[in-house]
């Protein structure tokens, strides 16, 4: 009796956890794929209203609104957009489209950038965000507009909610859109044109750290401490925070940089 008890157990448990692994399943393709689908309807969009080479487009909350979808999931599509060569994001002015120069650059330092070009020179890739990136936060936490932190804040929201889906594809995609808002709120259009030509590299850089929980975790904790200071404009505390941040990350994808 208790053998039979026992399978019957056994077998709704195994029920029940199939159920939930799929739609566990089911929810991390959505998440996944939610800034790609983002991405093609604004592709779309622009294809629909046939707008021209250098065309201003819609602000980020009005595609927000036209598409339904959250502010930090239009960023994330832009900068997809961005490092595919099709828009041209300048801080302060917009998002226009590339014109078809513009998209052949950037096609050519996609490929510059791929696997094969980054194998080998991790420790160069995060020596050079050493360099600049906290140089970065410390003009974001004295020039970033209310809003733009706002948008940080609302892409570290859903950061979080990858992390806790364990989704790591979304939550490095999320991660590499919320270090290109801090460029864009930096409000300094010589930053944004000199980190341009390695976007890609620096996305790549992005998916190295994140291979357990606890890398989420000690993620999500240095982005809130820079968050912090960023709302409190301090330049100095959202310098040492990005620092810090950035040697941990490099620590996290196994390569090791001195504070300067």
């Amino acid at each position: 009796m208790w053998k039979k008890e026992k399978k019957s157990i056994y077998k709704l448990v195994e029920n029940m956890y199939a159920k939930l692994q799929g739609k566990l399943e089911t929810s991390t393709k959505t998440w996944k794929s939610s800034s790609e689908e983002a991405a093609e309807s604004i592709l779309s969009m622009i294809q629909a209203h046939n707008w021209q080479e250098g065309h201003k487009l819609p602000p980020q909350r009005a595609l927000a609104e036209s598409l339904g979808i959250s502010r930090p999931t239009v960023r994330e599509a832009l900068v997809i957009l961005e490092t595919m060569g099709k828009v041209n994001i300048q801080p302060g002015k917009g998002v226009f489209l590339h014109t078809r120069a513009q998209e052949s650059m950037a096609v050519t330092a996609s490929r510059r950038s791929d696997r094969s070009f980054i194998a080998g020179k991790e420790t160069q890739i995060y020596q050079f965000r050493h360099a600049i990136e906290p140089a970065i936060a410390a003009l974001v936490a004295l020039n970033a507009t209310q809003a733009q932190i706002d948008d940080m804040a609302a892409m570290l929201d859903e950061m979080r909610q990858a992390g806790m889906r364990i989704d790591m594809l979304h939550f490095a995609q999320l991660d590499f859109a919320f270090h290109s808002q801090m460029i864009e709120a930096a409000n300094n259009p010589f930053f944004i044109d000199a980190m341009r030509p390695f976007f890609d590299l620096f996305s790549e850089s992005q998916r190295l750290p994140f291979s357990n929980q606890e890398s989420v975790r000690e993620t999500m904790h240095e982005h809130e401490s820079l968050l912090e200071h960023l709302r409190l404009r301090d330049p100095h505390g959202a310098r040492r925070a990005m620092e810090e941040h950035v040697i941990a990350t490099a620590a996290r994808a196994g390569v090791r940089i001195a504070a300067w």
